[in-house]
């Protein structure tokens, strides 16, 4: 027989006082209800940034096992591809959190509403983030409500969307004409009139490759007919004021990117330490690794053929490259004595 267990009637009384763990299906179903006309944009608001905080906070510091999901599965979920999860990974870090990336690769759509982050996390089983999250949610859903009184079905999104580098921006299946702004790749860039150019090219260097570089551009520059050189240090006050919305916009732009492959390229490209501590000489240096993530993305884009990369490799470096494993991107290249049959190589193609 089992002893009769004593009840303290004051203790029972605390317990019933106390309210239970709440129901969170319900929780769930009344925040997608209210957030489905909200774009998630505005997590990058000021409104937003509580929200966005503790995801970033509790996805990024969650190793994937067995009872848990990571950032990466929440980015799959989320209908990022696999070369953007890797380009994250790879990339990005030391520079924003990898959950910060997925959801702002996620707003870049017309579509991404805050409901279908709440119903990702409950597809992965992250009851615990939405468990915490929730107060700020709705915080943010009373928040955007408030100030959009609006009783129409579309979709209320902030003024502004907030740009993301161009490998987690939507991928464009059409073909579409770009107006090339020409401002500030001509050396001289106070002339008013328009010069006409052979083809633009991105020059991409480690600061063991800055002399060829420099040798590089003076004889581009003059080439009849001219080929217009980009160099980033050239070019600090934009690359300062909006670094990666302009590399992008002049990534896109360009004819040809031209890698200088020397032992300090590759040694970059190929180092996975984090570095952003470390002091850069040059910005051509410190934006290496975004560059070639940005062609490597073009290269699985365009299914693995490489249009527009040229290398150029210094004589004294030749040997360094051969025995280097290099990525397909890189293995387009002339040696710098072979400069001239470069140029024509280059200028032969843009005609």
């Amino acid at each position: 027989m089992f002893a009769k267990r004593n009840i303290d009637p004051e203790l029972e009384k605390l317990r019933n006082e106390v309210d239970g763990p709440p129901n969170l299906d319900t929780i769930i179903l009344n925040i997608q209800k209210e957030s489905s006309c909200i774009h998630a944009a505005y997590l990058f608001e000021h409104i937003g940034k509580a929200t966005l905080q503790k995801l970033c906070l509790l996805l990024s510091s969650t190793a994937t096992g067995k009872m848990y999901n990571g950032w990466q599965e929440f980015a799959a979920h989320m209908g990022l591809t696999m070369e953007q999860i890797r380009c994250i990974d790879y990339d990005f870090k030391g520079l924003q959190d990898p959950t910060y990336y997925v959801l702002l690769t996620y707003v870049q759509s017309p579509e991404a509403t805050v409901d279908k982050i709440l119903s990702t996390l409950q597809k992965m089983q992250r009851l615990d983030v939405i468990n915490e999250i929730k107060d700020c949610v709705h915080d943010l859903i009373n928040a955007v409500l408030k100030d959009n009184t609006s009783t129409e079905s579309e979709i209320i999104q902030p003024s502004c969307i907030p740009r993301a580098p161009l490998v987690l921006s939507p991928i464009l299946t059409g073909h579409c004409e770009i107006e090339v702004n020409r401002r500030g790749i001509s050396q001289n860039s106070q002339q008013k009139t328009k010069q006409t150019y052979g083809c633009i090219v991105m020059l991409t260097f480690a600061d063991d490759g800055l002399p060829t570089a420099e040798g590089i551009a003076k004889i581009f520059r003059s080439k009849q007919p001219r080929i217009g050189v980009l160099i980033l240090q050239e070019q600090k006050k934009d690359v300062y004021s909006r670094a990666e919305e302009f590399i992008d916009d002049c990534f896109k732009q360009v004819d040809y990117i031209v890698p200088i492959l020397t032992r300090g390229y590759i040694k970059k490209i190929n180092n996975t330490a984090k570095t952003y501590d470390e002091m850069y000489n040059s910005l051509d240096m410190k934006y290496l690794k975004y560059i070639y993530s940005l062609l490597r993305y073009e290269y699985a884009r365009n299914q693995c053929c490489n249009n527009r990369v040229r290398c150029i490799v210094p004589d004294k470096d030749v040997y360094t490259v051969v025995r280097a494993d290099l990525h397909p991107t890189l293995q387009a290249w002339f040696r710098e004595s072979d400069i001239d049959g470069f140029v024509n190589n280059i200028l032969l193609h843009n005609f």
